[in-house]
């Protein structure tokens, strides 16, 4: 590999300094997981100074793509705005915008997120409680549709159905044009019912937030195999965890160079090209 190898990391959440903390505390009890850090802007822009040696190679992390959910729909003009300032004070950003089943006037957020900065539309089935195929989300699909809106879902959960592989599936089916990325590939703790349910599409990317940690590489291959090296990204799931460690993690999985530097770099940068 290159003296230097560039990551994009395409799932990071951040949230206003004065309720980091709050924030991070919550996601860490509702998951019963642990937290790497708070998900503070400057924290996130820490990650991106920090040079990564791993068997003589230096890896680093370039760009980033933001989220957070609006939990309540009053939320969604303030957190659209945090993502958006945060994203025209730093090109490094790429910022996904939020909207809530609740919101009656969707159409108008959403057709207001391009001169917002904002690249696509971010939803959490799991704190904003709601199935990702019933059917008063399809006019929020058929809009994002229709504006060339990329959609990134939270997939999978342990205790609840939100958004099973099997509900993504539907919507794919009912929308042929919305381009989606399932993230923590395609299900977290359901992924081999995501290997079965979900078919492969040049609309339907994965990112590996969440994921390396819990799964072996002979399945993330199978992955690979049916829908294609192409549809994936490298995501941390910041501040979950450590980008650090979740790059050692990948690496040790043992794909090729060329399957790496996809996965890290270069399909996201395709995935842009295609939207510009």
């Amino acid at each position: 590999m290159s003296d230097f190898y560039p990551i994009i990391d395409a799932h990071c959440h951040v949230f206003p300094d004065a309720i980091a903390e709050k924030s991070k505390d919550a996601v860490s009890e509702f998951y019963d997981l642990p937290m790497y850090t708070s998900g503070k802007a400057a924290h996130l822009r820490k990650e991106r100074d920090k040079a990564i040696f791993i068997d003589g190679t230096e890896y680093g992390i370039t760009r980033q793509l933001i989220c957070a959910p609006a939990v309540t729909p009053k939320q969604t003009a303030s957190v659209n705005a945090f993502i958006s300032q945060l994203v025209r004070e730093d090109p490094a950003l790429i910022g996904y915008g939020t909207l809530h089943p609740g919101n009656a006037n969707f159409a108008e957020i959403l057709g207001r997120f391009r001169e917002n900065g904002l690249s696509g539309l971010k939803l959490h089935s799991d704190f904003q409680q709601f199935n990702i195929d019933e059917p008063r989300m399809f006019p929020v699909y058929e809009e994002a549709q229709r504006l060339g809106l990329p959609v990134l879902f939270h997939m999978g959960d342990r205790k609840l159905d939100y958004s099973h592989p099997r509900r993504l599936q539907a919507v794919l089916e009912h929308f042929p044009a919305l381009t989606v990325t399932a993230a923590h590939m395609g299900g977290y703790s359901h992924w081999s019912e995501a290997l079965d349910v979900l078919q492969p599409s040049e609309r339907l990317y994965f990112d590996l937030s969440s994921t390396v940690q819990f799964i072996d590489g002979d399945l993330l291959k199978q992955f690979l195999d049916k829908f294609g090296e192409e549809q994936f990204f490298f995501g941390s799931d910041f501040p979950m965890w450590d980008p650090a460690e979740e790059l050692k993690r990948l690496l040790s999985f043992g794909l090729s160079e060329r399957t790496l530097q996809n996965i890290l770099h270069d399909n996201f940068i395709r995935y842009i090209e295609k939207r510009s």
